[in-house]
């Protein structure tokens, strides 16, 4: 599945439910996608989309560029783990710039998760 990777609304996957908004854009320059909006129970199926993209479509390593991500509820972050924790050691979910409350759930809840590698 493709997403426009400019920012713009073209080609995105929206949920857009009760005023929150997830979209996701593909990675023009690596593996994986960015994401722009909030993951919370209105948002949960384009975060799911997500996740089941990225797991599906990368080798090695898959990126998700967090960096436009507002808010982490921890039931997002748990559909997280189980992501990761369904790939081969071999693989790994890379989270660049997430937002500050998503690497201290994980942490906390999570803390031996070897397949999430938190990039600043």
């Amino acid at each position: 599945m493709a997403y426009g990777d400019d920012g713009s609304t073209a080609g995105a996957s929206p949920s857009e439910v009760g005023g929150a908004v997830l979209r996701l854009y593909e990675l023009a320059e690596r593996p994986g996608i960015r994401l722009v909006g909030e993951i919370s129970p209105s948002t949960r199926p384009v975060w799911r989309q997500a996740l089941e993209q990225v797991s599906g479509q990368c080798e090695h390593v898959c990126f998700l560029e967090l960096s436009a991500i507002t808010f982490v509820d921890v039931a997002g972050a748990c559909e997280l783990a189980r992501t990761a924790q369904g790939l081969n050691e071999r693989r790994r979910l890379v989270l660049e710039r997430p937002p500050p409350e998503l690497p201290r759930i994980l942490e906390l809840f999570w803390p031996e998760l070897r397949t999430i590698e938190v990039a600043a």
